[in-house]
């Protein structure tokens, strides 16, 4: 294997030409290349044209391509080859300059194969103190991205895995029902209801029923993605693209490839980002902000809304053609008033959910207790009953349930200290 020159101050030293240099020049150089032979970092020394005048062995690793393929090689034409010839050029100029750089960048090997690296680029110097080349550092992240990733779409999953969908109403039965239709399709869904029915949970049961399981289920919440940040959060953008962008960042998109994006409150995407989501959707491509580049994704898309998205189409403020590609599948969510036979299984559920995490007894609903849940209204639906069960388990305090004083339009009880928590002996 042909090894590539070790430049010293504005020599470089070729393999095999230590017989006509002093032997103490020829120990250096053997030190040297032994220490950068053994780091576990990637080594690139290219010279003030950007030609790579030195690899490691991590180098070869890392990119793919051997030492001698990597001689006397343009390093952005052989690993950046979509950055573009200027850009290149402005970075190479910079470098010349005296600046050091440090940046993640999605390197692309000689199989074709990409994957992330964290660069660090310092200008080195000739013994007069002129910079006469780069000396660049490659370190493999792409297991750390795929942790972060991994650890981004966990976060989501706690957030959206409250619990399960929980019931048997009629009302409920057909929704199950259409669930166990759609699922194992590849068609987009539309889930419509009021907020608090539990739409989050009906995506989650299409994406386990479905051939995607395996794959992540990443939600995002429309409602709370301010207004210029929506296509960086779909998207994502790379870094320099806009202020305060000092790092690439992979959209929701890219994040659930091959798996689910579940869109929350659909009905928020502002108007001029409506276009580039039907691109997606039609297309399955999409670029970051910031970059040329065309990505492919195959996503499968479960959306929800508490508005009338018709009233929307008509009114102009949602796109006719989105909502039909998003609406392939609608699936209407009953309000809890609708089934309140349900109401005794979800309270048993929710009770023994907040005992456990406040870990006390769970406490005891007699038959009071449920009529009272029954008779109330739920105009925050399911979310609602579990908020006040909730907090009834942290009135109890592992003694006897109140639920009546707890509903809107009761009449409040006197202040009362609670006894101690105690918790229960496991």
């Amino acid at each position: 294997m042909e090894e590539i020159g070790l430049p010293l101050g504005s020599e470089t030293l070729e393999a095999g030409a230590g017989a006509n240099l002093s032997a103490h020049l020829s120990q250096r150089e053997h030190f040297f290349r032994c220490v950068l032979e053994s780091l576990g970092e990637g080594v690139l020394i290219t010279d003030p044209d950007g030609r790579i005048v030195y690899a490691n062995a991590q180098a070869e690793r890392i990119t793919g391509f051997s030492k001698a393929e990597m001689a006397g090689a343009l390093s952005h034409e052989l690993f950046l080859p979509d950055e573009g010839h200027e850009a290149a050029l402005r970075r190479l100029k910079e470098r010349m300059d005296g600046k050091e750089e440090t940046y993640e960048h999605e390197h692309r090997r000689k199989d074709g194969m990409r994957h992330w690296v964290a660069v660090r680029a310092v200008p080195y110097r000739d013994p007069a103190s002129r910079v006469v080349g780069t000396i660049g550092t490659l370190r493999c992240i792409e297991r750390e991205k795929g942790l972060e990733r991994e650890n981004e779409y966990l976060r989501e999953e706690v957030r959206i895995r409250p619990g399960s969908i929980v019931g048997s109403s009629p009302a409920l039965r057909q929704v199950l029902e259409q669930i166990a239709v759609v699922a194992p399709t590849q068609a987009n869904v539309l889930v419509l209801g009021e907020s608090g029915t539990g739409k989050e949970l009906v995506a989650r049961a299409i994406h386990e029923a479905s051939t995607r399981s395996r794959r992540p289920l990443v939600r995002v919440n429309c409602a709370s993605i301010p207004k210029d940040l929506f296509e960086s959060e779909f998207f994502g953008h790379v870094r320099g693209a806009f202020t305060g962008a000092i790092r690439d960042r992979v959209g929701r998109f890219e994040l659930a490839d091959g798996g689910t994006l579940f869109l929350d409150e659909v009905g928020e995407i502002p108007q001029e980002l409506q276009a580039k989501l039907l691109r997606v959707l039609q297309e399955g491509q999409f670029e970051r902000i910031g970059e040329e580049r065309t990505r492919t994704v195959d996503v499968r898309i479960v959306a929800a809304t508490n508005r009338d998205l018709l009233q929307e189409v008509r009114e102009g403020r949602f796109r006719q053609d989105l909502y039909y590609r998003l609406g392939v599948f609608p699936v209407q969510l009953p309000p809890l008033r609708d089934r309140i036979s349900d109401i005794p299984a979800l309270a048993e559920f929710f009770l023994r959910t907040a005992s456990a995490r406040l870990g006390v007894r769970t406490p005891r609903m007699g038959s009071a207790q449920v009529d009272a849940l029954q008779r109330y209204d739920w105009p925050g639906n399911v979310r609602e009953l579990q908020n006040v069960l909730e907090r009834a388990v942290i009135l109890s305090r592992g003694g006897s349930l109140q639920v009546e004083s707890l509903l809107p339009g009761a009449k409040k009880p006197a202040m009362t200290i609670p006894p101690p928590l105690r918790r229960s002996v496991r």
